[in-house]
């Protein structure tokens, strides 16, 4: 049976309990960045606040991504493809957001979308061993929903006044959210990755550790 097969007990639950963490982890480093980035190079004109999005953002999501591969990679072969789709998928989300609503529909847009995209890559990598992987799309895309309505309401409730205006307040709040989003988001879907590990897994070889 592979190790897909055995992820049940106690050693899923810590499965469960790494990916929450590295989810939540990578996410909040990931806004940290893009938030410094927008903060200082940001206010530099036009060009400072492109580099800003268009360099911070994806690498915001690439690190979310990288930090879900270091959990899933143990599972399926190429599940850095992950990085890559979640650094896309947070990038045009923010983008449309914006250009379509404006704050605070970019931020619910760039989670949506880069949650979606991560895991529509992670499924193909997934579905080559673990049973049920039809559910982690919708499971991931529903966790983002959840987690970025969370967090966006908290900021409108009054965390966003309470910080008050400044640089080093919009780091804090863009931190907060990715924390929020993170936890909320990586409860959700690591619930749902602990279910579907636990189904018979499909015979194949085990995979590397290799992207």
């Amino acid at each position: 049976m592979s190790t897909a097969a055995t992820v049940i007990g106690p050693s899923g639950r810590a499965l469960c309990l790494r990916w929450v963490i590295a989810s939540t982890l990578g996410l909040a480093a990931g806004q940290g960045l893009f938030s410094l980035l927008d903060a200082t190079v940001g206010d530099m004109g036009e060009l400072g606040d492109g580099i800003a999005h268009y360099v911070g953002l994806p690498l915001a999501g690439a690190a979310f991504g990288f930090a879900q591969w270091r959990v899933l990679r143990q599972f399926a072969e190429r599940s850095a493809w992950g990085i890559l789709a979640g650094a896309i998928g947070l990038l045009v989300g923010y983008v449309l957001g914006f250009v379509l609503a404006g704050p605070p529909i970019d931020f619910l847009l760039g989670y949506v979308f880069m949650g979606t995209a991560a895991a529509i890559a992670q499924w193909l990598a997934l579905r080559r061993r673990v049973a049920r992987s039809g559910w982690w799309i919708p499971a991931s895309t529903g966790a983002f929903i959840v987690g970025g309505i969370a967090a966006v309401g908290v900021a409108v409730a009054g965390l966003g006044d309470a910080l008050g205006s400044g640089e080093v307040a919009f780091v804090i709040l863009v931190l907060v959210l990715g924390l929020i989003v993170g936890l909320i988001s990586s409860a959700i879907s690591g619930a749902a990755l602990l279910w579907m590990l636990g189904q018979p897994s499909r015979s194949l070889p085990a995979p590397t550790t290799t992207p």
